[in-house]
């Protein structure tokens, strides 16, 4: 659940250690205190940015994470690490404050690195390095992503879009992440953000910088630059735990993403824990020195402004498909064990839990739930539903219905869509086996309702 913070951003790649310039205890924490300063994130904002396994990922598809590589990868072998393979386990959380619960614990189906990485990784172990732990700063500059793509839904979450418009020096943009809170890696747990600007490649050219020369051109060409808190206290630092974090390009949506958190350089003269100059982006845009909007698009990451334009027979899950070439407004429907939003997308007309499922009857509820309650009016007021999961079933001719009272995590839905249930109407989807089925989960808001006419 999103609610008011309080922002300073901070991310580092685990093979980062960098040291600061002798402060006083009370230089210190009057940093510290600024760090933590920014503006408040409102409940609303940034619901796709989550908290993965270590690091800060967003979700950009039905079932796709995006991340960065160094989060994902085996640094010592140029590949997928093997917790990251099929079948491996990847919690996530949209909470907002420690500790972070509720996670949803998903299961991998693929995880992918863009190929780039994984190029330059290789050469660097092939010429004797002896790992890839700041693979960003080898020969290349290779984008810093990884997408993990897992087997079920998660409805709760919703999903941002990559966009694909190039991102010029001064765009507003808005970094976020759960990384922590002051620059020796204390705190963290808290969702947070802070409004940037893109700056240009010269800000690289600094003392202490890890690059120079043409240099520069080649990182910001790959990833897209902002200022870190050490260049003015009106800037944030990414931190542990901010990597792989969504930089949103600021929007009405607060759902476009435009790039990830990677890396960062630090000022001279630093001998203890210190905030970053600068803080790198992958780039995810057509202007990015490497194709990585395509290769999104091409896994099927919801991207705009770039790429080819989806089609149901392009072999990708792309568009408003809710598996490969079908579902959606697809003229074909999804079969069973594909992914589905309703049971108009499979062929069964059978959608549970967001899979299509063989039909197993004739009546509204059939395959959904078992014991449904019965009614025959159109006019049906279900009281309070207890705490236990209920289902009911009708086919009556409906003109409406509406539901209130669910909250903290109770669902609600009707022929397998989950519906918002505040009190207000709801929209009905189309006639499964000429009815309708209702399904409220089991939860403790005993008060919970729903109603029709």
């Amino acid at each position: 659940m999103r609610s008011p913070v309080y922002a300073l951003l901070s991310l580092c790649l685990a093979a980062c250690s960098v040291e600061g310039y002798g402060e006083t205890s009370e230089e210190i924490g009057a940093a510290d205190d600024a760090l933590i300063g920014g503006q408040p994130a409102l409940e609303s904002q940034y619901p796709s940015t989550v908290l993965g396994p270590g690091c800060t990922a967003a979700k950009v598809g039905p079932r796709h994470f995006l991340t960065a590589a160094h989060c994902v990868d085996d640094e010592y072998a140029a590949t997928v690490a093997a917790g990251y393979g099929p079948g491996g386990s990847y919690l996530v959380s949209a909470d907002n404050t420690p500790p972070i619960s509720p996670y949803v614990n998903l299961t991998i189906q693929q995880t992918y690195i863009h190929p780039k990485w994984l190029e330059v990784c290789a050469a660097a172990l092939a010429g004797g390095a002896t790992d890839c732990g700041v693979n960003v700063l080898n020969p290349g500059y290779a984008p810093d992503l990884a997408v993990v793509v897992v087997n079920e839904l998660s409805p709760t979450i919703p999903a941002a879009v990559v966009d694909g418009a190039p991102v010029a020096v001064g765009d507003p943009v808005v970094a976020t992440g759960y990384g922590c809170e002051n620059p020796g890696g204390g705190g963290g747990g808290l969702f947070k953000l802070q409004d940037l600007s893109a700056a240009p490649a010269s800000i690289l050219d600094h003392a202490g910088s890890y690059v120079s020369g043409t240099a520069i051109n080649d990182v910001a060409a790959a990833y897209v630059l902002t200022p870190g808190y050490a260049s003015s206290t009106t800037y944030a630092s990414l931190c542990p735990g901010d990597s792989g974090g969504p930089l949103y390009r600021q929007s009405a949506t607060d759902l476009v993403v435009v790039g990830v958190n990677a890396y960062y350089t630090f000022p001279s003269g630093w001998s203890g824990p210190a905030p970053s100059q600068t803080n790198w982006h992958t780039r995810l845009d057509t202007a990015a020195r490497y194709p990585v909007t395509t290769w999104l698009q091409g896994l099927g990451v919801s991207v705009i402004n770039g790429g080819a334009a989806p089609t149901c027979t392009d072999g990708v899950k792309n568009g408003t498909e809710t598996d490969v070439d079908c579902g959606g407004t697809c003229t074909a429907d999804c079969a069973n064990g594909q992914a589905c939003v309703t049971g108009a997308d499979c062929t069964s007309l059978s959608c549970v839990a967001g899979v299509c499922q063989p039909s197993t009857g004739t009546a509204p509820c059939s395959s959904l739930c078992t014991g449904p309650t019965v009614f025959s009016s159109a006019s049906f007021s279900s009281g309070s539903l207890g705490s236990g999961a209920r289902c009911f079933e009708t086919t009556a001719s409906l003109s409406g219905a509406n539901c209130g009272n669910f909250a903290g995590g109770r669902t609600f839905a009707v022929n397998g869509t989950t519906v918002t249930c505040n009190g207000g109407n709801i929209t009905l989807p189309a006639k499964r086996n000429g009815g309708y089925c209702f399904q409220a989960s089991a939860g403790n808001e005993a008060w919970a309702y729903f109603t029709s006419w």
